[in-house]
């Protein structure tokens, strides 16, 4: 008798990644295809929803075959997606009409820049601040520079959305989008959770051009893998599938994940916490029940190696940037290439540098740009535990861009210990969490977490002052703060 697994899609940034999981959520099988970002101007990312597609086909026509080979039946399967990357596809082709516009994106700015005034009713409506990286902003700018598309929109005759959308319904005919990732659009009222009317207005979308809300859990129709016909259980953002691996159920639970870009992750409960700057939205949500997230997203995580790679001429293979950052430094970097979301929401901008010796050594350019990131998290932990009732607790990392001396370096800052997770894909152990539970007698949601190492501050406080004050300062100089 065939042995019956989950399928799990993690489609991120850089790639995209499959895996099969059994009853214990055990991962019996994984592989991953990479893609690309595309720059074509300043301020501008995006990538090709039509290549994706076929990269999440192949990656499902694989691990049929795994299957076929090892005795194993696909009885589910569940996707997590990258969340603020949207396009305009056909209604009836279902092809895409435009490239995908990456949350990286920062070419509606000035749409942006025209509404302003808003932005405080915009949070309070959708739990999100006004950013460019959001779906309205993208929607309106591009109406306004093609008219093709215009019209097209107009005659109904296209879908904008989410590329989870735009590929869950490519594999079940259905045009949906779940609650956690629709958070992300500016299109969505996190207070009654439907798409709301006047937000739709202000960024001039007709309803008609918009997926329909669902939960994150449930029935999204049924998926062709090979011979089989599967259920598609769970369509989640990543970033929510991560603190759900990390088994994050009960309020004020906490997890740090850094990929690409990065996030520090709080379940605040059954209800949403609004924090000015931080974003609010589900965490995941079924006929019966829903918890809330609230957090701060960090745009430039791995990106930022990879920009410091070129800016410092060091090759990929050589950067190993966790062994490069025991070199001590002064500096302070402020990455621009994608701007900052969380807690400042700037537009891109050149990164800066201040304080380094001349003819400093590279090392010290990337001690920090690690800095960075960690001076970021601990900006977005304070407004956190300044600004709400939620009393974060127990903070565990994920992802591959968790390197010890990054982790060392925010529990210094942070004052608190953190915990390195023993596994680096938590946004596919999420995925098969949910859809397990779904699917398979059993609790999924117990257990420790399997930790690998517990950092604990050492830093004396004079020295952390000294640090804080001068990323700062650095802040001030370029009026990101007053």
């Amino acid at each position: 008798m065939n042995k019956p697994v989950i399928l799990v899609i993690d489609q991120g940034t850089s790639s995209t990644k499959a895996f099969l999981f059994d009853k214990n959520l055990n991962p019996l099988w994984n592989s991953k295809i990479r893609h690309a970002v595309v720059r074509k101007q300043s301020g501008w990312a995006e990538c090709d929803a039509e290549k994706i597609w076929s990269v999440v086909l192949s990656l499902m026509n694989t691990a049929s075959d795994i299957c076929h080979s090892q005795s194993l039946t696909i009885t589910a399967m569940g996707t997590a997606f990258q969340r603020s990357t949207f396009l305009f596809w056909n209604k009836v082709s279902k092809r895409a009409v435009t490239q995908a516009m990456s949350w990286q994106d920062n070419r509606a700015k000035e749409v942006t820049e025209e509404i302003v005034d808003k932005s405080d009713w915009i949070h309070q409506t959708t739990g999100t601040p006004l950013s460019p990286h959001f779906g309205g902003p993208k929607f309106l700018f591009s109406i306004r520079q093609n008219r093709e598309l215009k019209k097209k929109v107009l005659n109904g005759e296209v879908y904008f959305g989410t590329l989870s959308t735009f590929i869950t319904n490519r594999l079940t005919g259905q045009a949906v989008m779940d609650e956690s990732i629709a958070s992300r659009s500016l299109l969505f009222n996190l207070n009654d959770l439907t798409w709301d009317q006047d937000l739709l207005k202000l960024f001039e979308v007709p309803i008609n051009c918009l997926p329909d809300i669902v939960h994150t859990c449930g029935d999204f129709g049924t998926v062709s893998i090979g011979t089989i016909s599967v259920p598609l259980l769970c369509v989640i953002g990543d970033q929510q599938a991560s603190l759900l691996g990390q088994n994050r159920w009960e309020a004020g639970e906490t997890a740090i994940n850094f990929g690409t870009s990065g996030s520090l992750l709080v379940n605040s409960g059954m209800s949403p916490v609004k924090i000015s700057n931080l974003v609010s939205s589900i965490l995941f949500s079924t006929d019966s029940e829903q918890l809330y997230l609230l957090e701060g997203t960090i745009n430039s995580v791995s990106v930022l190696f990879k920009w410091l790679e070129v800016f410092l001429g060091i090759s990929h293979e050589e950067m190993n940037w966790g062994e490069r950052c025991h070199r001590e430094t002064d500096g302070i970097l402020i990455p621009g290439m994608n701007g900052i979301s969380a807690p400042y929401w700037t537009g891109e901008f050149d990164t800066a540098f201040f304080d380094f010796p001349e003819n400093c050594h590279p090392n010290e350019y990337v001690r920090a740009g690690m800095e960075s990131i960690g001076f970021l998290t601990h900006d977005i932990y304070n407004i956190i535990q300044q600004k709400t009732a939620i009393k974060v607790h127990d903070i565990t990392a994920s992802g591959g861009a968790s390197k010890p001396e990054l982790l060392q370096f925010i529990s210094d800052l942070l004052g608190t210990s953190i915990w390195s997770s023993a596994g680096k894909d938590m946004t596919a152990l999420g995925v098969a969490r949910l859809v397990a539970e779904q699917v398979w007698d059993g609790i999924y949601r117990q257990g420790e977490i399997k930790r690998v190492k517990k950092f604990v501050p050492t830093m004396t406080e004079n020295k952390r002052q000294q640090k804080i004050q001068r990323w700062e300062n650095a802040l001030r100089q370029l009026n990101i703060i007053t």
